[in-house]
């Protein structure tokens, strides 16, 4: 996948020139950020769907306190799968804000061109 990319990048330095190329930086760095935004808002969802899950487990054992152990353990475990994908949206956006590989791979391909 990175070499298909570096190609792109690298044809695509060719057609607009080093110029337009370096001044593009900053379209890949709010693409980048707003990508960040939607997946801190796919990680911060998670949270409210828990929220209503418990809410909603702790009226099922006001209903039947004998339940209580196999509602909370089932509770319990899809809180735990909904909360992985939280995880995973928080750590792509930390990612594309400080990490951001389209920069570096960006940057690379303006080199190549103009044979640095």
């Amino acid at each position: 996948m990175n070499v298909v990319m570096e190609q792109f990048l690298q044809s695509a330095v060719g057609i607009l020139g080093a110029t337009a190329a370096s001044d593009s930086i900053g379209l890949i760095l709010a693409a980048s950020a707003i990508g960040a935004a939607i997946a801190a808002l796919g990680g911060a969802l998670p949270s409210l769907g828990q929220g209503m899950a418990v809410a909603k487990a702790v009226e099922a054992i006001g209903r039947q306190p004998e339940a209580t152990g196999q509602i909370r353990s089932t509770m319990i475990i899809g809180c735990a799968i909904a909360e992985t994908g939280g995880i995973y949206g928080l750590f792509v956006a930390i990612l594309l804000l400080y990490v951001n590989p389209f920069v570096s791979m960006y940057l690379d391909a303006i080199q190549a061109v103009q044979g640095f």
